[in-house]
């Protein structure tokens, strides 16, 4: 399975699980940008590991929920390293926060709302017409078992995460004689990221929830979007795949 030569975007590639996917992508032949918002120099120093691997890298700073910025980053990364052929959709707020709707701010969900579902709704807006040009293009959006099974306290990010899956679906048939294909990583519990920012009772909690008792290992997830991105999974669209360890499974 290669990649080589193909340009890959992976947005909240600052840290946690978007540094691994765009480091597994660049170890495959992928020249990598990433996006950082708050976390800018932390893409570039992750931009910096991935130009150590002998492939062309790219930190930048880019609000996914702000249009200006999607269209101006896309085509500075266009510029720089040629047009985007293999998009990731990484970044995402609020999984760590535990309200209920009644406490909630609204603010809160707008926010939400406006990173993990519009700011893949801009990122898609923005790389595919480039795709359909090539008549060639690979979607991998990060979704969870959040939205497929609900999370007490996580309305906003459950919301966005089961969208996510809705905008797949829909990207992929309308992608699909353009040979673009479009699919979500449905993932459960990682060892790193965000997980870590969870109180370790719970945390402990989540774990026995998984059928193989464990946290899955980043690259764990990023070689099943690594595939995604590839032509060996050239039939492959519209589908939303659980990378969680048998999370959704019934366990006692």
């Amino acid at each position: 399975m290669s990649l080589e030569g193909k340009v890959a975007l992976v947005t909240g590639g600052s840290g946690g699980l978007g540094r691994v996917h765009g480091l597994v992508l660049a170890r495959l032949g992928c020249d990598v940008a990433l996006t950082g918002n708050r976390n800018l120099e932390k893409a570039e120093a992750v931009a910096g590991e991935i130009r150590g691997l002998g492939r062309r890298a790219l930190g930048i700073k880019m609000d996914v929920s702000d249009t200006g910025e999607v269209v101006s980053g896309v085509a500075k990364i266009a510029g720089e390293l040629g047009p985007i052929e293999i998009l990731v959709n990484n970044a995402a707020f609020g999984i760590v926060r535990a309200t209920t709707i009644i406490k909630m701010e609204k603010s809160d969900w707008d926010r939400d709302l406006a990173v993990n579902l519009t700011g893949a709704f801009n990122t898609i807006k923005a790389v595919m017409p480039g795709m359909v040009e090539k008549g060639w293009g690979r979607i991998v959006n990060v979704s969870s078992v959040t939205g497929t099974m609900g999370g007490f306290g996580q309305c906003s990010y459950a919301a966005t995460k089961a969208g996510l899956i809705g905008l797949t679906k829909t990207i992929a048939l309308e992608g699909a004689r353009n040979r673009i294909t479009c699919n979500a990583v449905v993932l459960g519990v990682f060892d790193g990221g965000s997980f870590y920012e969870v109180a370790e009772p719970f945390r402990e909690r989540i774990i026995k929830r998984v059928a193989m008792k464990r946290a899955g290992d980043p690259e764990e997830l990023s070689n099943v979007i690594a595939f995604l991105a590839s032509e060996e999974s050239s039939y492959v669209t519209g589908e939303a795949i659980v990378v969680g360890g048998g999370i959704d499974l019934f366990t006692f």
